[in-house]
């Protein structure tokens, strides 16, 4: 349910000298999903749309669905992409009955948001412990609430259906052929995704593995001085010397 927008006051804030292009996934936020479009055609457009404005090689970091994302977008054009940045992400699942048992909780995850409404699933949904204190946050779970509203449920129903991590094929195969620097982040909390990326750390050579104190998978919501800071330092030892 999130967007672009997520990532606003992070990048003007703690990254000030860099360049940012925030972006909303197709189906979230006030970015429609094409119609008749498939996932290649989406990222493939991305790319163009970047070179087109004179952008030859960028950065993905991407949270989530939009790490998974990343993944792929390094599939199709890594000659273009100098170093990687994934926040409590992994390459899809590993199996198909995996792919296919996601897509049916998927389908129904948004059949209870269309039965019970933004409001009420959006309680519930914060208040899984994957979310760490977000719920008990007053001021970010307030903006939360009204950014996640704002949504449209079919979109994001057509979003999962498309973009979902039951929908994408699973790239664990291919992890060993990243060869640019990366930056693998979780949450302390989140004991699931740790477990995640340290096994992707084992297979995608000479990347690294930080985790955010006291915080769960939406650690950049919850810590974002603390996220700021440690890809900070990543990228400024690739590209400034430090």
């Amino acid at each position: 349910m999130g967007s672009g927008n997520d990532w606003l006051e992070l990048a003007q804030t703690y990254f000030p000298n860099y360049y940012n292009i925030l972006v909303n996934l197709p189906g979230h936020g006030e970015t429609a999903l094409p119609v008749d479009v498939n996932f290649t055609e989406i990222l493939s457009t991305l790319t163009k749309q970047l070179k087109n404005t004179g952008i030859e090689k960028f950065i993905p970091i991407g949270y989530s669905m939009g790490g998974r994302l990343a993944f792929h977008l390094h599939q199709l054009a890594p000659e273009r992409i100098p170093a990687l940045v994934f926040l409590s992400s992994a390459p899809g699942l590993k199996t198909r009955s995996e792919q296919r048992q996601r897509r049916l909780d998927d389908s129904r995850l948004l059949d209870k948001l269309e039965r019970i409404g933004f409001s009420d699933f959006i309680e519930e949904w914060y208040s899984a412990g994957l979310f760490g204190d977000i719920k008990n946050s007053g001021t970010l779970y307030n903006k939360l609430y009204h950014a996640r509203s704002n949504n449209d449920i079919e979109q994001l129903r057509q979003a999962l259906e498309l973009m979902g991590n039951g929908a994408l094929p699973s790239l664990w195969d291919h992890l060993e052929d990243i060869a640019v620097p990366t930056l693998l982040m979780t949450g302390a909390l989140d004991s699931k995704y740790f477990q995640l990326n340290h096994e992707i750390q084992g297979k995608i050579s000479g990347s690294i593995h930080k985790q955010v104190a006291d915080a769960g998978h939406a650690f950049h919501l919850e810590k974002p001085l603390e996220t700021a800071q440690i890809m900070r330092h990543f990228l400024s030892e690739i590209f400034e010397g430090e």
